[in-house]
């Protein structure tokens, strides 16, 4: 199918819908490949491609199958919509091929979904998608030549991933172009005024706050042992310093009592004991670390990390003899990568995620309403329209997906009051976001309502699932640990 997105870099299309609907089928079923990709066998069956799709049979004894919700094509007419008016330019901003930070899912779920939004939706208001991707390396340098290469093209909007540094910003505010972040990160993310940072749980800022609460408020009802010690790695770049010391480190310190704070929990827990270990990004080996958090003898283990890095710690954990029924741990959906999760084996079974929008990984028939017809869409088009099935189950893909999707909802807003898109009316559309619009996969945002300093941050609830061995089990739907930071100040750097 061509599609109408244009990209410096060309992203390679892997898939077709028949394969789309082979990879749901396998992820529903039992397996033990190593390749993510659920049962290996070719039973499962091919779809035939109508109107109207059909999610896939349950791999066990019950023969009902899951009917998943029309493609209207957005207007209810059962049809697609075919985008041709004037292109929107959308200028994307992401890491890719640095062993520091390298997320090329992120992008290639962004291209997916532009590509299905033009091709099914009729782009943002009849106007094609066109991504203009600039992919940089991990350095101040790169952050910095991106803007400024995007800003002169004249892009419409700017999206940012993830920036490790924050010094774009003030390029694209010189251009006027208004900047959406995919995943806040570092200050810059949660406090620039006329930024976005729509993220699902708001980034660091709603998914590091609610490692913490769910560690310390919701881990002892769970296992039924109280909870005094708690251990953190940290990723050790320049934004995995900041949302350990300002959002981890210090609502940890907040609950002991050491850190003054407005929260209802301030001081509550006055024995709580916590140590922080940094880890390097693409080690190899991080025994050394792994051997330093088991030798504090915590009570939970909480880590947020890129998801190579994290499966790496798990498996030095797993090394030194740690099982998630031993020590609790608790990962960011950062970590997400359902082909790692599976090879871990047993020792991925029992293992906690904070995140949001984890419901659209889910097999089709474990879901129902919006949440069905999110996950439909985004494993079945998302795959069509170019996602590898690697890439299909990575957090970031989802996050990148979700992204576009949001902006094409947010335009169906701007046509339904007569207006006309534009990257200022997206942006505008996204600012006056008051928690009453349902988002694509994740909970509605509040762009209207962001709390002092974190201005530029829309979101902060955030879900908790449990991996079984074969999904996510959402066993938290909704939860924050925004309060565990109010009335505190900024804390760039660990104390």
């Amino acid at each position: 199918m061509e599609g109408n997105v244009r990209t410096r870099t060309r992203l390679i299309r892997l898939l077709a819908l028949l394969f789309a609907f082979a990879l749901v089928a396998a992820a529903c079923g039992d397996s033990d490949s190593d390749d993510g990709g659920g049962d290996d066998s070719s039973e499962a069956e091919a779809a035939e491609t109508t109107d109207e799709t059909e999610a896939p049979a349950d791999d066990g004894d019950d023969a009902d199958t899951t009917e998943a919700p029309a493609d209207d094509g957005g207007d209810g007419s059962g049809e697609a919509m075919v985008a041709d008016g004037e292109p929107i330019v959308i200028g994307l901003q992401n890491p890719e091929g640095d062993p520091a930070g390298s997320f090329p899912e992120y992008s290639q779920a962004i291209q997916a979904a532009a590509e299905y939004i033009n091709a099914e939706r009729g782009g943002l208001g009849g106007r094609p998608i066109e991504i203009s991707l600039c992919t940089i390396a991990i350095t101040p340098d790169d952050s910095q030549r991106c803007a400024n290469e995007l800003a002169a093209e004249g892009v419409e909007l700017a999206i940012s991933t993830l920036n490790f540094f924050g010094n774009h910003f003030p390029i694209y505010q010189g251009s006027d172009i208004p900047v959406i972040v995919g995943s806040p990160i570092t200050i810059a993310d949660f406090t620039s005024p006329g930024v976005y940072s729509i993220g699902a749980g708001g980034g660091c800022l709603g998914v590091h706050t609610g490692l913490v609460q769910f560690a310390t408020q919701n881990i002892a009802e769970i296992t039924g042992e109280p909870v005094t010690k708690v251990a953190v790695p940290w990723a050790d770049t320049p934004p995995g310093v900041v949302c350990y010391a300002d959002l981890e480190q210090k609502p940890l310190d907040v609950l002991a009592g050491s850190e003054p704070g407005t929260s209802e929990l301030a001081g509550s827990m006055p024995d709580l004991e916590h140590i922080g270990v940094p880890i390097l990004p693409a080690s190899a080996d991080v025994t050394p670390q792994a051997t330093e958090v088991l030798d504090f003898e915590p009570d939970v283990i909480i880590f947020s990390a890129q998801g190579a890095d994290c499966w790496t710690f798990v498996d030095a954990l797993g090394r030194l003899g740690w099982t998630p029924d031993q020590i609790p741990l608790v990962l960011s959906g950062a970590c997400t990568d359902f082909t790692a999760m599976e090879a871990a084996g047993d020792l991925a079974v029992g293992i906690y995620f904070i995140g949001s929008g984890g419901t659209i990984l889910q097999p089709l028939d474990t879901l129902e309403g919006t949440q069905l017809e999110d996950a439909t869409v985004y494993q079945t088009k998302a795959a069509e329209y170019g996602l590898s099935d690697d890439d299909l189950f990575k957090g970031f893909a989802t996050q990148g997906f979700g992204l576009l999707y949001t902006m094409y909802q947010l335009s169906t807003d701007i046509v339904a009051a007569g207006g006309e898109v534009t990257g200022q009316s997206l942006a505008d559309a996204f600012a006056a976001t008051d928690g009453s619009r349902e988002t694509f996969g994740g909970p509605p945002l509040d762009c209207a309502g962001a709390p002092s300093p974190y201005v530029a941050v829309c979101a902060s609830v955030v879900n908790v699932t449990e991996w079984d061995g074969e999904v996510q089990v959402e066993i938290i739907p909704s939860l924050s640990g925004l309060d565990l930071v109010a009335g505190t100040e900024l804390r760039p750097t660990p104390a």
